[in-house]
């Protein structure tokens, strides 16, 4: 063969030189890292092959030991190259790979026995290289045809568990094919001397590049440095003008030898000139195919994130994402998905044209959404389609994403997950989205990414400033802000202020615990809310009360309103599955601009005044400030005297303490006592007249449900076994299922049903723990408890009020309300309480 044939390991040689420059340079991923292993292995492989052939020192059998080297060595690197693209990590198979790849390179070496270096022969057209291959060289196709199949079993297991790398996997396989089938043509004695290894390898390299490329592991930036282009243009230069020297000295000499006297100078001249001219061609050439696209766009996210950090609006934020990505990328159209937090749902909000359809929208469980969220990663359509997530879609889903043409899908991620989705449509273009438009996305969409959870943050911290955090009602301060902006931009239009007060709210949250009065307090907000709707505002103005602005409405219209309001609220426990509970009412007042008001202040305050009026005159009614009360329906009015609703209970309640007093004396007196206790400590602590009687009906019937308990368990005279501990335990139940049933007395069930239970929530039926315990049974807890000490029964001598109070004073804190048992022990102590006497 031609000494010709040295043109080829040249030209590679100065190709692995170029890009090992270049990815050194490079962001090192372990895919890169790897990579650049390679090229190392195919710079040994052609740079020895290269000075093999021209001979140099220190001769050709080094050389080729060195290409040799390189040649083993090579195949081990694609084999690990492979192992890490597939995102595996190298095993003790990889490293039993690499030392039989050593071994067999150092036996190799010292023997010759695989492949024996070549001698060159001189012939008419130069130096030639013979090979001569034996039988051994089987040894190295086995072990390096063992590799490439182990390379190739990795593969297969990738190719098999994700769909996406398939695609990205084919130029490798092409590479490593290539280099594998190349080198069995070197068994052909037609390619005796042709170095066709050499050239298979230059291919494995471009294809490996390239699925680098289609992975976004690298860009071609990296390519294009003003080093690199000197170095490459310098190699290039030189692999050519090594193989020209000869031919133009002997040009020169035979046809310009009378002009030119000095050969090589003008040798010399025209390599550097070619050297210049080269550079330039490589750069012009590759910033016009490759770099141009990359610093517009580069400029253009610049430009991009410097405008979505100027503004905290995410309808601007969103135009600006659409506006970018349709002018340089040519989309037709762009849709973007936000997540709907209170129906589980990513919407379109925003799209290039008013005119797209945006109805699609997507639930949360949505594979595709699914998908997204644990991936912070752009990915196109047609590659999703290929996973099995898309055929867990239903069809109506899939059909909706083809009808809008989509390609792409950009993710809008935070740390807590994906809020938001880009979809890139092109579906009347021929042209399909690429991979660099594919990088721009993915960078328009991490900056957007911030930009959404920074106005989102935005707008909780501005909703949460103007709003009620329990409600979502308008606060107070914003109220009177809102009340008066209307005021002032009211014109001729009227407008009607409402106050809605809860009566008896204290009592409410005495009797049910304020868990059950912050639900009721919800529950009001949300009728209050959906009656008024766009038509006003709607405010928690203060504890108990609400307000709502009304423009353009009317005394009378604001009255009617407030009604069905008023309506609504009263049958609100009216339906509840666990036990009846209080009725609750509202104490209203109107008042209207220009009926009887003239300024915001007077507004306010004559809609206060009127509120007072119907508390003062019986609650549970409406009054306009003109002077009259508002009457109708469930509604009681002004005039109408306010009753004591508890006395006319007060039949029934005796009767069931008579009937419990004739299966057991005991347990009547207890009842009265513990009444006696409640009651003094429920003054004590501060309630009210109303509160007070309801813990005194309340400690009555308290044990009403022990008239089904056996009397062998009720009257035991020894200690109750556990299963008889049970169906007493069971008495609280009774008691409520029989209060249950009388819905007058229905108001008393969250006292009785808790009396058992403990602060630290130990206690029975329902182990509720601390406040969450009603007030009223907290009171029950400590009286019975103590009369319970200090009175006789079967089963023991009553206890020492020392006793009892001492152990008040222990349990305060696990089974009693701390500040309750301190201020009854003080009552008892202070001779405000005097313990009844034992019966005998």
């Amino acid at each position: 063969m031609s000494s010709n044939f040295i043109l080829i390991p040249s030209i590679a040689f100065c190709c692995y030189t170029f890009l090992l420059l270049a990815f050194i340079a490079a962001k090192k991923t372990p895919e890169v890292k790897a990579f650049i292993f390679a090229l190392a292995c195919c710079l040994l492989w052609t740079g020895g092959s290269t000075l093999m052939r021209l001979e140099a020192w220190p001769g050709i059998k080094i050389w080729y030991d060195i290409s040799l080297a390189g040649l083993f060595l090579l195949a081990w690197a694609m084999y690990l190259f492979i192992l890490i693209f597939t995102g595996r990590k190298p095993s003790l198979v990889s490293h039993l790979w690499l030392c039989l790849v050593i071994a067999m390179t150092v036996f190799n070496s010292i023997t010759g026995l695989l492949l024996k270096a070549p001698s060159a022969v001189a012939t008419a057209d130069g130096i030639s290289f013979e090979y001569s291959i034996g039988w051994p060289v089987i040894i190295f196709f086995i072990v390096c045809g063992g590799i490439i199949f182990n390379t190739f079993y990795n593969i297969a297991l990738a190719w098999r568990k994700n769909e996406i790398l398939k695609r990205q996997l084919k130029p490798l396989i092409a590479g490593i094919a290539s280099i594998f089938l190349m080198q069995l043509l070197l068994l052909l004695p037609q390619m005796n001397g042709f170095p066709i290894d050499v050239f298979s390898a230059l291919v494995m390299v471009i294809c490996f590049i390239y699925a680098l490329y289609e992975r976004h592991l690298i860009r071609m930036t990296l390519l294009i440095s003003k080093g690199a282009c000197y170095a490459a243009s310098a190699i290039f230069a030189a692999a050519i003008f090594s193989n020209c020297i000869r031919p133009l000295e002997n040009f020169f000499q035979a046809n310009l030898s009378d002009i030119i006297k000095d050969e090589t100078l003008i040798i010399s001249i025209m390599f550097t000139v070619f050297t210049v001219c080269m550079y330039y061609i490589m750069k012009l050439f590759i910033d016009k195919v490759f770099i141009k696209d990359e610093y517009i766009r580069a400029s253009t996210i610049k430009d991009f994130s410097e405008n979505v950090s100027s503004t905290l609006r995410i309808d601007e934020i969103l135009d600006r994402v659409i506006s970018v990505i349709n002018d340089t990328i040519q989309a037709d159209s762009v849709y973007v998905f936000i997540e709907d937090s209170s129906d589980s749902y990513y919407k379109i909000v925003r799209s290039l044209s008013p005119l797209d359809d945006r109805s699609v929208c997507l639930k949360n469980d949505n594979p595709l959404i699914e998908y997204l969220s644990r991936r912070s990663e752009c990915i196109l359509y047609a590659d999703f389609q290929r996973l099995s997530a898309w055929k867990s879609m239903w069809e109506e889903e899939k059909n909706s994403l083809n009808q809008l043409g989509i390609q792409c899908f950009a993710p809008l991620n935070d740390d807590e997950g994906l809020i938001g989705i880009i979809a890139v449509s092109r579906q009347y273009s021929k042209s399909r989205i690429t991979y660099d438009d594919i990088d721009f996305l993915s960078s328009v969409s991490s900056i957007a990414s911030i930009a959404v959870k920074n106005s989102q943050l935005y707008e909780k911290a501005y909703m949460e400033a103007r709003t009620d955090e329990l409600t979502g009602l308008l606060n107070r301060k914003y109220f009177y802000e809102t009340l008066k902006n209307e005021c002032s931009n009211l014109h001729k239009d009227s407008l009607s202020l409402v106050i809605m007060s809860i009566d008896d709210f204290k009592l409410y949250n005495q009797l049910y615990g304020n868990i059950e009065g912050d639900r009721a307090l919800k529950r009001i907000a949300a009728i209050i809310s959906a009656s008024v709707g766009d038509n006003g505002y709607t405010s928690r103005y203060g504890n108990k009360e609400f307000g709502i602005i009304l423009p353009g409405y009317d005394v009378l219209s604001a009255r009617n309103l407030t009604y069905s309001i008023s309506q609504q609220i009263m049958n609100l426990n009216k339906s509840d599955a666990e036990y009846a509970l209080k009725i609750l009412t509202m104490s209203c007042g109107i008042s209207s601009i220009p009926y009887d008001a003239s300024s915001d202040q007077e507004l306010l305050s004559n809609a206060d005044m009127a509120v007072f009026q119907v508390k003062r005159n019986g609650k549970n009614g409406i009054m306009i400030y003109s002077g009259h009360q508002e009457k109708g329906g469930a509604l009681e009015t002004a005039e109408d005297k306010h009753e004591d609703v508890y006395s006319e209970y007060a039949p029934t309640i005796y009767a069931l303490t008579a009937a419990i007093d004739t299966k057991d004396h005991y347990t009547f007196n207890h009842s009265n006592n513990v009444a006696y206790y409640a009651c003094e400590l429920g003054y004590a602590y501060g309630l009210n007249d109303d509160s007070v009687e309801i813990l005194r009906e309340a400690a009555l019937l308290h044990d009403i449900g022990k008239i089904g308990i056996p009397e062998n368990i009720l009257n035991k005279p020894g200690k109750l076994t556990a299963e008889e501990f049970e169906v007493m335990k069971r008495h609280v139940e009774n008691s409520v299922g029989i209060i249950r049933h009388l819905p007058s007395l229905d108001y008393l069930i969250p006292a009785v049903i808790g009396h058992h239970e403990r602060y630290d929530g130990k206690g029975y039926p329902r182990r509720t723990a601390g406040e969450d315990i009603p007030l009223l049974a907290r009171i029950l807890c400590i009286a019975d408890s103590f009369d319970a000490m200090i009175s006789s029964r079967s089963y023991k001598e009553p206890f020492p009020v020392e006793y009892a109070l001492s152990q008040l004073s222990k349990c305060s804190g696990s089974q009693f309300d701390p500040r309750l048992a301190e201020l009854f022990i003080t009552l008892v102590n202070d001779g405000k309480v005097q313990p009844k006497e034992p019966e005998k």
